[in-house]
């Protein structure tokens, strides 16, 4: 049986903590306006799209040709802590891992905006799967692409 595993990683943006965290509590489902790139789009299937229960069917890309499909909920909201929680629990990714949560977390930095910290809690279906480092990637863009936008809006 594999163990629960964490990749972490955090990225500094300018944009205010409330900002951002606002952005992906409720929001999200911009994504493929923002980053079309990646994001090819996000369906709500239940819920009012920034609750916990909700349910979003995502369809997007790791920066190749492939087109990826996730079903996802809202696990937690925690608005004291800025940070909400999404669970996988459909798609490709449910292929390779057993469980596969995504930890959003925005830290405030004074007048010199945020730090973004994202959080990928997994279990591996089989040892051999990889590890999903592409989510770090995609994380990083999406932070860096987010930042720039809502700083603009």
């Amino acid at each position: 049986m594999a163990p629960v595993e964490k990749l972490e990683l955090e990225r500094e943006v300018s944009c205010p903590a409330d900002k951002f965290y606002e952005f992906m509590k409720k929001d999200a489902a911009q994504l493929p306006q923002i980053l079309p790139e990646y994001y090819k789009s996000c369906e709500l299937l239940h819920g009012d799209g920034k609750s916990v229960g909700t349910i979003r069917l995502w369809k997007y890309t790791l920066g190749g040709p492939e087109v990826l499909v996730a079903k996802e909920t809202i696990k937690s909201i925690d608005d004291r802590n800025k940070t909400v929680t999404y669970s996988i629990f459909e798609g490709d990714l449910k292929r390779m891992y057993k469980s596969f949560d995504i930890v959003l977390e925005v830290v405030p930095k004074g007048s010199n905006g945020s730090l973004v910290k994202g959080h990928i809690v997994y279990e591996k279906e089989h040892e051999d799967h990889p590890h999903p480092h592409p989510y770090l990637e995609l994380f990083k863009n999406v932070a860096n692409t987010l930042d720039s936008h809502l700083r603009k809006a």
